[in-house]
């Protein structure tokens, strides 16, 4: 990304001027952008940066991805040292987590939460089939609530499934239904009134 940036510059028009050494390391983040792009989103870094368009202009704040819409940030008077910063806080972390990632290899559970996370992002796959940019939906508050309830519903399908084949399942029912009796039966004592 140095070197694109190194080898360009803003135009009297708006864009980027690129010689052609910032073609080609166009050309390789282009490659690597979608990867570079998860493994931030991964690392759990929020790439998007906060725009309000100037106030002559006048407008609402705008949420830019700076990995995503990294050749467009000039019309946005975003420099390159808020990307390079972004890379630079991801390095980081990366960095920090070596020894938890190391741990991670060998732990099942690591491997079962990327399953669940599979299976969690298979509406954003379809809406990124659809045209939609799938990372912004994702990283939106309606596309968090909707990923945590997918992993609510299939933790407590594999719950289920797992006392069901370990024959808990007749034991746990009765269990609710003399505990619920007994709740209804503390209820009238405290209300006879309450009809349960």
């Amino acid at each position: 990304m140095i070197r694109y940036f190194n080898n360009s510059r803003v135009g009297f028009g708006g864009g980027r001027v690129e010689e052609s050494a910032a073609k080609e390391a166009r050309r390789e983040i282009n490659q690597l952008r979608d990867e570079i792009h998860s493994i931030i989103l991964n690392l759990g870094i929020d790439p998007l940066f906060s725009w309000t368009p100037p106030s002559a202009i006048g407008g609402d704040e705008t949420k830019i991805d700076l990995i995503e819409d990294i050749f467009d940030l000039d019309q946005f008077d975003i420099g390159p040292n808020n990307v390079l910063g972004l890379i630079d806080r991801a390095i980081g972390e990366y960095d920090s987590n070596r020894r938890s990632a190391f741990v991670r290899t060998f732990n099942p559970f690591f491997y079962l939460g990327r399953v669940l996370d599979t299976i969690t992002d298979l509406p954003f796959i379809v809406t990124g089939i659809l045209g939609f940019n799938r990372e912004k939906i994702k990283a939106s508050t309606i596309g968090r609530l909707v990923k945590g309830i997918l992993y609510l519903i299939i933790i407590v399908a594999a719950i289920l499934t797992i006392l069901h084949l370990l024959n808990f399942v007749e034991p746990i029912k009765q269990f609710v239904h003399k505990l619920w009796a007994l709740i209804k039966e503390i209820n009238l004592a405290f209300d006879p009134d309450s009809v349960g």
